[in-house]
């Protein structure tokens, strides 16, 4: 009896078809991206408002220079959420969304230590501040699987 030919893996034709699979992890991802990109556009949007215009204004009057720390993060919010969704829509070298994840993970992390640890520790409440930590450490923690995903 003959044997069967196999082609090894690393010779079989590369194929540009995108498998969508629907399950737990896409929908997240769907989510996280939503959230991100919802997040990145309040934060632009609120920079230019009336109120932060005034706070701004007040800065220069006593001395204080402009931070433009928070319209930066909203940027990097703002378009790691448009990575984060156009990796599931849109064919894209595994490694290369794997670096990006782990750079918005690692910004996040940032994010977390300057705004919940360095400028308002326990602020307001210590009540309020381990909700906002707990939310940022689950949205961390969503980044990673979705990092992992591209592992």
């Amino acid at each position: 009896m003959a044997k069967k030919r196999t082609v090894p893996k690393s010779r079989r034709a590369a194929t540009t078809k995108i498998a969508w699979r629907v399950d737990t992890l896409f929908v997240l991802q769907i989510v996280v991206a939503v959230f991100l990109i919802t997040l990145g556009l309040t934060g632009i949007i609120r920079y230019d408002s009336d109120v932060s215009r005034l706070g701004r204004d007040l800065n220069r009057v006593f001395g204080r220079a402009n931070d433009p720390f928070n319209v930066i993060v909203a940027a990097v919010e703002l378009a790691a959420g448009i990575l984060v969704l156009a990796a599931l829509f849109v064919p894209v070298r595994t490694r290369w969304l794997y670096w990006t994840t782990l750079v918005i993970a690692i910004v996040w992390v940032v994010r977390i230590v300057l705004f919940l640890f360095v400028s308002r520790i326990f602020e307001p409440t210590f009540l309020a501040w381990l909700n906002q930590l707990a939310a940022d450490l689950i949205l961390l923690l969503t980044l990673w699987l979705i990092n992992r995903k591209y592992a």
